[in-house]
């Protein structure tokens, strides 16, 4: 089956490609994401899109937080770790390094940047939320660009997990 017009344009949109965390300790799920931006400076919040089907979900409606991981350019294996499901007995954060953020979710210690953010509000946006955090905490972890879609990575829709 052929890609569609409006695949292939979205194609074209290069956005930064994250991990985000969510939940807090012992009890988290982590994804990789590329519908992630900023959406105002005071107070400062950010938006991220979760297709409604996704079990991370739960976490964002029970814990009402995450954590925005940006990953390097050169990280395209970790955003492909990430984008997988998750097996049972097994998390897929027990494979990296992390520490805990302020509102508990986990940073990923390799990543670029992090936002730490606690949500603030959803919306309805067909078959995804959108979840806008205010940001708590938020730091540089390394140098270099950012990964983007234009790198080669594209977003696909995912399949309830």
């Amino acid at each position: 089956m052929g890609e569609s017009k409006v695949e292939e344009a979205l194609r074209m949109f290069p956005l930064p490609v994250s991990v985000v965390t969510v939940g807090r300790g012992a009890v988290e799920n982590a994804l990789t994401i590329s519908w992630a931006s900023p959406v105002s400076f005071e107070p400062l919040q950010f938006m991220i899109a979760v297709d409604k089907k996704h079990y991370s979900v739960e976490f964002l409606e029970s814990t009402k937080n995450f954590v925005i991981n940006l990953l390097k350019a050169d990280q395209r294996k970790l955003a492909g770790h990430f984008a997988k499901r998750s097996y049972t007995g097994k998390g897929k954060l027990d494979e990296v390094a992390t520490r805990e953020a302020s509102t508990g979710g986990a940073i990923l210690t390799d990543a670029l940047a992090y936002f730490d953010c606690e949500v603030v509000a959803r919306y309805d946006a067909g078959d995804h939320n959108l979840y806008i955090g205010r940001v708590v905490e938020a730091g540089v972890l390394g140098e270099g660009e950012p990964l983007t879609t234009g790198a080669g990575i594209r977003y696909v829709k995912s399949k309830p997990s």
